[in-house]
């Protein structure tokens, strides 16, 4: 018991500090960057962003439909196991080993596909950004 236990706070904790992570634009320290200093951009590329968001683009990443093919995949994967465990005899360690696993592999699945804005909105948060004189290197 202890073992499910700890694969779920790993899996929790690794969830939690994808879901932290966004692309924001990486900003070249060039003088106007200087002159704001780093809180400041910040501050401009939030507002840049709100901007976009105002004007009615989606800031939702590209990958949506490719995450929806994963969690149903994941889904399939944890009927089968626990239909197989069922079969099976081991209905209790066997399914919940299954679905701990069909879970970790649609969260691995999750946190490495990319989570890039759509073009047109990284495309308005730069030219927003490059009106007040800062210099876009590219999204992190």
């Amino acid at each position: 018991m202890k073992k499910y236990l700890f694969f779920i706070c790993i899996s929790s904790a690794m969830l939690f500090l994808s879901a932290c992570s966004t692309c924001k634009p990486v900003l070249y320290p060039n003088n106007h960057y200087k002159e704001v200093g780093h809180d400041q951009a910040q501050k401009d590329i939030q507002a840049a962003i709100e901007i976009a968001k105002k004007s009615g683009l989606d800031d939702s990443s590209t990958s949506n439909k490719e995450l929806a093919k994963s969690a149903s995949k994941t889904a399939a994967n944890t009927s089968v196991n626990t239909a197989v465990s069922v079969a099976s005899g081991s209905i209790g360690s066997g399914s919940v080993i299954g679905a701990t696993g069909s879970g970790l592999s649609f969260l691995i699945d999750w946190m490495f596909t990319s989570k890039a804005p759509k073009p047109l909105f990284k495309k308005h948060v730069e030219l927003t950004l490059r009106q007040q004189g800062y210099q876009i290197l590219g999204w992190k």
